[in-house]
């Protein structure tokens, strides 16, 4: 088995989420156990004391947050191969955000304890884990900075440009695209603007959608967009 090289997962990663390597998920999987997570089950509450890491066998997770107000925002969904929960265990604080299964799901989990041996005892894994941090960093200032700074539009495209997907050539096919309400949550507005921005898109021929599947004709033309948007 070679050994993790963390820069890879970097740079292959989406939307601030890597996929922890395969001899570190090996090596996690070999100190964790095993639970369930039902569709809808809280796996972490905002503000709860709990340090548990999880990481994502199969299924799919949500990371949001409420307003005073009950405003959420949803942060990232997360899928399988990749970590949940480590904040709390490295600095011992409060959960910051709630993290909800959105399918059934397989989770392995490591206590506190456990995962900070694991970041120390094992080759590549610190790093790896530094480096994801460094990406969070990164990515929260981004969205910060599109909340400040851009329109509902912009907003939307650019998490639209998150949105993992492939396809030949400037095109990106997104299989399974959020819903107009899930949209809205991410980039800070209502439903209804959601639709009403993605129906401008889709006239301009700059999304196509059907059903939940989403094309992204051409990548550098919604870059410009957004780009134009920024001014």
């Amino acid at each position: 088995m070679h050994s993790a090289d963390p820069s890879d997962s970097v740079s292959s990663q989406r939307g601030g989420a890597a996929r922890l390597p395969q001899d570190l998920a090996a090596a996690f999987l070999a100190r964790a156990r095993r639970v369930s997570a039902g569709a809808g089950q809280a796996v972490i509450g905002e503000g709860t004391r709990s340090s548990e890491v999880y990481y994502i066998v199969a299924g799919t997770l949500t990371a949001s947050v409420l307003s005073f107000g009950g405003w959420e925002t949803v942060f990232r969904d997360m899928g399988p191969g990749e970590l949940v929960g480590e904040l709390a265990a490295i600095d011992g604080g409060e959960r910051s955000a709630s993290v909800v299964a959105q399918r059934n799901s397989e989770l392995a989990v490591l206590s506190a304890e456990q995962f900070r041996s694991f970041l120390s005892d094992v080759p590549g894994a610190g790093l790896w884990q530094a480096q994801q941090l460094a990406v969070r960093v990164r990515n929260l200032s981004d969205r910060a900075f599109e909340m400040a700074s851009l329109p509902v539009a912009g907003r939307l495209i650019a998490e639209l440009l998150r949105l993992p997907g492939s396809g030949p050539g400037e095109a990106r096919n997104v299989p399974r695209m959020p819903t107009h309400a899930e949209l809205a949550a991410r980039i800070g507005t209502h439903r209804e603007t959601a639709t009403r921005e993605l129906r401008a898109l889709a006239r301009q021929g700059l999304i196509v959608q059907q059903g939940r599947a989403l094309t992204i004709p051409s990548v550098p033309q919604l870059e410009a967009l957004m780009q134009e948007l920024r001014r």
